[in-house]
């Protein structure tokens, strides 16, 4: 009776080892957002918040319509905006390939997020990508309404052209350590500066 039970219990467990191990897979949520379609309309449903991968927004969005029914993903030729949770998303020409890139700061300056997939020192990471845009150059700095991209190892260099009406605002940065959310802060702090002198 006792080998019995050695016996089977010995056969349980090597049946439990044997079993594949499956990575878990969180369960798609949503919340409430919206899409503008190439044609300039505007869906509003429910977005998925948490993609297996975060890289996803980048590229393709779940979406369920109000009217209800699955989540069904749209591609970026379908949809050439989306949001959702105050994150609001705009397709752009990245190395010539249209993606979505996330709105960081929106004005007479627009400053723009684009996280992929990529390596840091030889490891697997998620990176990301800057970009920035003045909507109100002209004359000599009309170039700088074209999307450019920002090298975060020289970005204060970068950044000069595009906040040169606010250089205070621009020394304030830090010469060799990029850091978003500063960065960030400093164009809406600019985008104010500028919609206040404007509006006199």
């Amino acid at each position: 009776m006792k080998h019995l039970f050695v016996f089977l219990f010995l056969v349980s467990s090597a049946a439990m080892v044997a079993q594949p191990k499956k990575a878990p897979v969180m369960a798609p949520t949503t919340s409430p957002g919206y899409y503008v379609t190439a044609k300039g309309d505007t869906v509003r449903g429910e977005v998925r918040n948490n993609p297996e991968d975060p890289t996803e927004f980048y590229r393709v969005f779940s979406f369920r319509p109000a009217k209800g029914g699955k989540l069904m993903p749209v591609s970026i030729k379908k949809a050439k905006a989306y949001g959702f949770e105050n994150k609001h998303f705009v397709q752009v020409l990245e190395d010539g390939i249209e993606v979505y890139v996330e709105v960081l700061a929106r004005g007479r300056l627009n400053l723009y997020e684009y996280l992929y997939n990529g390596k840091i020192d030889g490891l697997p990471a998620i990176e990301a990508a800057y970009y920035v845009q003045d909507n109100m150059a002209e004359g000599e700095d009309v170039g700088l309404r074209e999307l450019k991209k920002i090298n975060n190892k020289f970005y204060k260099k970068e950044l000069k052209p595009y906040m040169k009406d606010q250089p205070v605002i621009w020394a304030d940065l830090d010469k060799f350590t990029f850091n978003k959310e500063t960065v960030t802060n400093a164009v809406i702090e600019f985008n104010k500066f500028y919609q206040i002198s404007s509006s006199n």
